[in-house]
């Protein structure tokens, strides 16, 4: 039985992030290969580190507009500390998001964030917070399986969470 798209809005407390940017890329590895330049730099044990449950993806909200070039992968983190050479910090503002979570083939991936979109677009009462510096937010789990480990093209089961910040609709 297939599981319905459930979209929901959810408060994210703000906090800071040590991330490597990384861009888009035909094979999709951008994202593994910052995880790696990451935890290379940051490893897991780190003292900093909140209790690590999952990494972010992070994502220039502005950019939905156009096309999505520029992410960052992180880690929340407690304090930035000394911070090396590659990784950027990153201070997540929290507030109102939509949330909506992933589970299962790519196909069933590109029809949640179909359904994310549509969802904004039709939303009465908000829309995604394009602001510059508005970061949205993938959560991707690092356990049973970390998907930041596996080529794109070997991942059976796509798992992680969408965070959009979304604001109150201006009336016109």
């Amino acid at each position: 039985m297939k599981e319905e798209t459930v979209i929901g809005l959810v408060e994210v407390a703000p906090f800071k992030a040590l991330a490597v940017r990384t861009g888009m890329t035909p094979d999709k590895s951008g994202t593994r290969v910052a995880w790696s330049k990451l935890t290379e730099h940051v490893p897991l044990d780190d003292e900093r580190l909140n209790s690590v449950q999952s990494a972010f993806v992070f994502i220039p909200q502005q950019q939905w507009d156009k096309e999505v070039d520029t992410l960052w992968v992180g880690l929340k983190v407690k304090e930035f500390g000394i911070v090396p050479e590659g990784v950027e910090t990153l201070e997540v503002s929290g507030g109102l998001c939509a949330s909506a979570r992933v589970y299962g083939d790519e196909t069933s991936m590109w029809g949640v964030y179909e359904k994310m979109f549509s969802w904004l677009e039709q939303s009465p009462d908000y829309e995604l917070d394009k602001r510059d510096g508005v970061l949205g937010m993938e959560t991707v789990p690092l356990k049973p399986i970390n998907a930041l480990t596996i080529p794109y093209s070997d991942i059976k089961t796509f798992d992680f969470t969408m965070l959009y910040p979304v604001r109150k609709k201006l009336i016109k």
